[in-house]
């Protein structure tokens, strides 16, 4: 069994660090009533959100209900599960909680409705309703917030976790070093659930944790996100923070490039953005030199430029959510080569039969036989040059 479920709060006086929230979680239940608004905690990851939802479940003996935002965000999979159930009483229980986990999941447009779907719900529902989210503040959540009393939850300090993973051990029976467990509780960053996980991978066969068996850890959790890399060089200045962020990620930096290149534009306006693409630029020739000549000592001058180079481009911070998008550019280069590949193979074919060069069927005859195929498929050339579907798909457009 893992140990984040065998040690979940069973009633919110198991909750940790959440003494405040949980007043406001209260006061929102005992105040609410059909149509009033839904609840929306949110915070970073394991900070206690779900927990919350179902230790207040479990203390008032009421039926939940559980809907992951992340794996059914579309209109028609949000009304099946929870539209009929958010007006219907529970059947064994004095009534229900409905729970709709990582809301901020759904995409809104993409997810045809989905949003929309759940504002719905949450005006009709006759039972209560939590929502949990790690940043619900982007504009497409404007709707949903209008809907919601809000609830920040606190970051958990690293005393409140390491006193979670000493009651573990002594419970499981394991021997711990103070020093070990203290390093373990820092290296989860306020994630209690990743410390709890990363204490059973550790101890589970062996009952003891040192601070040997946490080298392993402590080189995965320098491993950064792209996104949280991007956030701090776009909303920060602290060149401590910024200037080595990206050799924390799992990314080499010609993709940290793209990823910067792709949304700079969502962050920075007018004379930042002037000056962030303007330290892009200059990274990009150091970039070009260390691919032309081998020069790897320009890497730290890459890094630097596309570090704090943009991070220190901006006058103001925009303080609104952005949610950053994978790059494209890669993805259009991929396209372009599909392409190129079908082009070539076919001009390939050409040449053999008409014993030309490469460059002078794509050049001269590659377009008479596009103008061929564009008016009717030739199935005496089809048969003669070898064509699949593809090739053929590619000639007729």
């Amino acid at each position: 069994m893992q140990w984040v479920e065998k040690y979940n709060p069973t009633n919110l006086k198991e909750v940790v660090g959440q003494q405040e929230v949980i007043k406001k979680v209260l006061y929102w239940f005992d105040n609410w009533k059909p149509g009033k608004k839904a609840l929306l905690l949110y915070s970073r990851t394991g900070c206690g959100k779900t927990s919350i939802a179902y230790a207040l479940a479990s203390q008032l003996d009421y039926e939940i209900l559980e809907l992951n935002a992340s794996d059914f965000r579309d209109k028609e999979h949000i009304k099946n599960i929870i539209g009929s159930s958010s007006k219907q009483a529970s059947l064994f229980k004095k009534a229900k909680i409905i729970l709709i986990d990582e809301v901020d999941g759904i995409s809104g447009r993409e997810d045809y409705g989905g949003l929309s779907e759940v504002i719905r719900c949450i005006k009709e529902s006759s039972h209560r309703i939590i929502l949990t989210a790690n940043d619900p503040w982007n504009s497409k959540f404007s709707s949903l917030r209008r809907g919601c009393e809000l609830v920040q939850l606190n970051e958990l300090d690293i005393l409140t976790i390491l006193n979670v993973l000493k009651r573990i051990c002594i419970n499981e029976k394991i021997n711990f070093s103070e020093i070990a467990l203290k390093n373990l509780a820092d290296l989860s960053k306020g994630d209690l659930r990743a410390a709890i996980n990363d204490l059973q991978s550790i101890a589970e066969t062996k009952k003891q944790i040192s601070e040997k068996d946490l080298e392993i850890l402590s080189v995965r959790e320098k491993k950064e996100s792209i996104f949280n890399a991007l956030k701090l060089i776009f909303k920060d200045k602290n060149l401590d923070k910024v200037l080595n962020v990206l050799n924390e990620t799992d990314l080499d930096l010609d993709e940290c490039f793209l990823w910067l290149d792709e949304n700079l534009p969502y962050e920075y306006k007018g004379y930042d953005l002037e000056r962030a693409y303007e330290a892009l630029a200059k990274a990009d020739v150091f970039r070009g030199r260390i691919k032309r000549q081998q020069h790897y000592r320009f890497l730290v001058y890459q890094n630097a430029l596309m570090t704090a180079g943009v991070a220190l481009s901006k006058n103001n911070t925009n303080k609104s959510f952005i949610n950053y998008n994978r790059t494209q550019r890669i993805l259009k280069l991929w396209i372009a080569k599909q392409k190129y590949l079908k082009r070539k193979s076919i001009a390939e074919k050409i040449a053999a039969k008409t014993h030309t060069s490469l460059k002078k069927t794509v050049k001269d005859a590659l377009p008479y036989f596009k103008i061929i195929f564009k008016n009717s498929k030739n199935n005496n050339l089809i048969k003669e040059l070898d064509l699949n579907e593809e090739e053929i798909e590619w000639l007729s457009r």
